[in-house]
């Protein structure tokens, strides 16, 4: 029997009702000059023309696997999917509205062939709007490149942010180090998350060209779930009401915590890494006290009928 060759690099689209913007994605994966991966689309029950779209691009092209879930699966399940079908050596995330230069797979695969300690690589990226029109730069977002895990855990912990880490997690992972992770967590930022445990099994690489186009606009994740309780649900749909929704920068601790002790290090790394919370703690301060506020608010808040 002939032996099929696997791809090298595998692009997991997970979508949901994104027909809007779903061909222009879907052709600048295509026109990738890096010819050698497959696509995996995972629709979570989409109700608009996504499944339509889909099926025919993958009619067209046999590097495109789509799946149909029967239920909306939720975000975070649904991304962790698309990483569980995958077969290549690297891995990297896809949305449905988001546009990538053609040499963006080319450039990150070259640093991830060339460099074995590095598990992440991602260019530069660019905000565009609803039309396609620029608003605004990013670059210097979360380049580790020391050898020490608890250097590179430090400076993340140091520069870590929810609102800046959109490019990096868009980047191209090492499959091998991507499922040692906890993949995507189904909480409010759970991508920052992730890029924390990455950080503790390799150095990451900003590759220094803009190549990565991520479309900001009224119908994507954050501007259509403006409440605290509406990320959460959008990540995890059965996590709607529950308390800690309220106060993310405790989940965030603890988890960086669960991800320290779940990392692969030496008794010094791994002590190194947990006085290295310091650093988060300190940029993430206003933080925590206003999610201590709101959770205290909501823990005195009388119960309805009361």
């Amino acid at each position: 029997m002939e032996r099929l060759e696997l791809p090298v690099v595998s692009i997991g689209l997970p979508v949901y009702n994104g027909a809007r913007y779903l061909e222009q994605a879907l052709q600048s994966i295509l026109n990738q000059t890096f010819r050698n991966f497959e696509l995996i689309i995972s629709d979570n029950a989409s109700t608009d023309a996504t499944e339509s779209i889909c099926r025919r691009y993958a009619d067209v092209d046999n590097r495109i696997r789509y799946y149909r879930n029967e239920r909306n699966l939720g975000a975070a399940a649904n991304y962790n999917l698309v990483i569980h079908l995958a077969r290549g050596r690297y891995f990297r995330h896809a949305a449905h509205d988001d546009v990538l230069a053609p040499t963006n797979i080319e450039r990150c695969a070259a640093v991830l062939n060339e460099w074995p300690d590095v598990v992440l690589a991602y260019p530069r990226m660019i905000m565009i709007d609803a039309a396609g029109a620029q608003i605004e730069t990013r670059e210097h977002s979360l380049e580790l490149g020391d050898p020490r895990p608890s250097a590179r855990f430090a400076k993340y912990a140091y520069q870590c942010d929810e609102g800046s880490m959109c490019d990096p997690v868009f980047g191209l992972f090492r499959m091998s180090a991507l499922r040692e992770t906890n993949l995507l967590g189904a909480y409010i930022a759970a991508d920052m998350i992730l890029l924390g445990e990455i950080a503790l099994r390799g150095r990451i690489v900003e590759i220094p060209e803009y190549l990565f186009f991520e479309r900001y606009h009224a119908e994507g994740s954050v501007l259509s779930n403006p409440s605290l309780d509406d990320r959460a649900a959008w990540f995890d749909l059965n996590s709607r009401g529950k308390l800690i929704n309220q106060a993310p920068h405790f989940r965030w601790f603890w988890e960086l915590c669960r991800a320290i002790e779940r990392a692969s290090l030496d008794q010094r790394e791994r002590f190194a890494c947990y006085i290295a919370m310091r650093h988060w703690v300190w940029h993430n301060k206003r933080g925590i006290v206003t999610d201590a506020l709101r959770l205290l608010g909501h823990i005195a808040r009388p119960a309805p009928g009361r």
